[in-house]
């Protein structure tokens, strides 16, 4: 048998009352000992053997100034690129 109640699946959103109390919370930093835990217990076979950001492979513009100055670039851009009519 299956049932299925309506609304399962609809995300459930947190009101701005809660998310301001959230801000508002303190956390308090906790270390190993506090958890009952020790170096040996936490430590993995795992080893960072390099970080790096990696490069982007999009086209990415930055348009720089005040509003009309980047309005006027952007529609140079689009219009350049036939996303939109002269």
């Amino acid at each position: 048998m299956l049932s299925i109640q309506t609304g399962i699946n609809e995300p459930r959103y947190a009101s701005l009352r809660g998310i301001r109390q959230a801000q508002q919370k303190e956390i308090a930093p906790h270390d190993l000992g506090d958890l009952g835990l020790d170096a040996e217990t936490v430590d993995g076979a795992l080893e960072l053997v390099d970080m790096y950001e990696p490069e982007s492979e999009s086209d990415a513009t930055i348009f720089e100034g005040g509003a009309e100055d980047t309005a006027a670039e952007l529609a140079s851009v689009l219009r350049d690129k036939g996303v939109v009519g002269e």
